[in-house]
């Protein structure tokens, strides 16, 4: 089930997510709500989240453990990522990819609690 608590939602996945983070935005997106996020995604879909009006970044998928999300990640101008450490992390699509981005998630301090797997 989606957590909608939180003032701040951060959403990372692939294709297969595109139809939740659409559904998740409505139900989280008013004024004292925020979101961002990062999708990976082939290139037969990267126009797909910008017609539905999805405020995310995408990044090539590789299959490489979403190296290219971790980077986009790391690259989070410091005032930023200082308001969304705080927030909910919902992770979604493959394992292969997921995993890797929620181990990256605790490295740099996000608890356990404030990470959803779907």
């Amino acid at each position: 089930m989606f957590c909608a608590e939180g003032k701040y939602h951060f959403f990372f996945g692939d294709e297969t997510a595109i139809g939740f983070f659409d559904d998740a935005r409505k139900k989280i997106c008013f004024p004292e709500k925020k979101y961002i996020g990062i999708l990976e995604l082939n290139e037969a879909y990267q126009d797909l989240p910008e017609r539905l009006g999805l405020l995310v970044d995408i990044v090539p998928c590789t299959g490489e453990n979403a190296e290219h999300s971790i980077q986009l990640l790391h690259q989070l101008e410091p005032e930023v990522w200082e308001l969304w450490k705080d927030g909910i992390f919902h992770l979604t699509g493959e394992r292969s990819r997921v995993l890797p981005f929620r181990a990256e998630l605790k490295k740099i301090g996000i608890p356990d609690s404030k990470i959803l797997i779907y």
